[in-house]
């Protein structure tokens, strides 16, 4: 498996490209917004065992809105659509996404809470979410339906699953009639992913995201790839389910970028290695959305997936050096200068 890396000048040129693009293009993300309530643990706890954590801090998260505010710190014009409660968490999430020039006008409310989570964290930045849907599981194809201009006229469309299945399912249509290319991030993997639920899926997808768990979950693998892993193999089977052109994120280990468009080193180079950045994480919650919200940028400002991704191994490694998903992206100033 070949390598694919970009220098430090060659990713700032794509990020300058982003924000030249952004006044005539941009993307659209369907999906979750949610209260992240984040507790710090020495350890992760066991079944059954009670430990004490550091003090709870609240910040704004959803895998969607995550993904819309990455995108927007590289001032890619990012449209939200979604819901939150009636709650003093809607407020909260609609100014945290505002504020960073997401455009919310495509947010309705709806009574109830808003989406939540709980995010335990432990001292070498791993964690472990768990996700209360609240609003965003109040939207439905009648509320795509209200919003299918700004979907039909983005160059990308977002979506992962902690939207409802047929919320994910009537924006990509919207979106492949007029042409829009469909990112789906496969996350969380469904309880129900058979063989139809996957092929349902695969035809949403112009482009998949997903983890190297969720692929071992998708593939009924007995354990989880890794760049060692039969890739070829791996690119087979994904493609027996439907996914053509696939990302697979590996944590510290980078993404493998399945594409026939990896022409930046051959142009019958399909399978490449985009390795990430060497850091020491604080806080590894959102830098998965980090690492998808700032690809959308850069496919949306004409970049090829393998170099899109070589920024977003950047974006994503910057984020792990802060707390929180949202409050931890940087600019792309302050990617730059993490790069330098």
């Amino acid at each position: 498996m070949k390598e694919f890396k970009l220098s430090a000048d060659e990713i700032a040129q794509i990020l300058h490209h982003v924000d030249a693009t952004a006044p005539s293009t941009y993307v659209s993300i369907v999906g979750s917004m949610n209260a992240d309530h984040v507790v710090e643990v020495e350890a992760m706890p066991k079944a059954g065992e009670t430990i004490i954590g550091g003090p709870m801090a609240i910040h704004p998260g959803g895998k969607s809105a995550n993904q819309a505010s990455s995108c927007a710190h590289l001032h890619m014009h990012t449209h939200m659509l979604g819901a939150v409660g009636a709650d003093a968490n809607a407020d909260f999430l609609l100014q945290a996404l505002s504020k960073v020039g997401v455009d919310i006008y495509g947010i309705e409310h709806v009574d109830g809470p808003t989406g939540s989570t709980i995010i335990v964290v432990d001292r070498s930045g791993e964690n472990f979410i768990v996700v209360s849907s609240g609003a965003n599981g109040r939207i439905d194809t009648d509320f795509v339906q209200r919003h299918h201009s700004v979907i039909a006229q983005s160059k990308i469309l977002g979506l992962c699953l902690e939207a409802p299945r047929d919320v994910v399912q009537e924006s990509a249509r919207i979106a492949h009639e007029v042409g829009t290319t469909v990112v789906l991030n496969i996350s969380p993997m469904p309880d129900d992913a058979d063989k139809t639920a996957k092929q349902s899926l695969a035809d949403a997808a112009d482009i998949a995201i997903m983890n190297e768990h969720e692929t071992a979950q998708w593939l009924s693998l007995d354990s989880e790839p890794t760049t060692e892993s039969d890739w070829q193999a791996i690119d087979a089977q994904l493609a027996a389910t439907g996914l053509q052109r696939v990302v697979v994120t590996l944590g510290a280990a980078g993404a493998v970028v399945l594409d026939d468009d990896n022409h930046a080193q051959s142009a019958s180079l399909r399978i490449v290695h985009v390795p990430a950045f060497t850091v020491k994480p604080v806080d590894t919650t959102g830098a998965g959305d980090a690492f998808m919200g700032s690809m959308l940028a850069c496919l949306a400002s004409g970049n090829a997936l393998a170099s899109s991704c070589a920024v977003a191994s950047a974006v994503s490694a910057y984020s792990t050096l802060g707390k929180g998903a949202q409050s931890s992206y940087g600019d792309a100033a302050q990617i730059i200068d993490f790069l330098a």
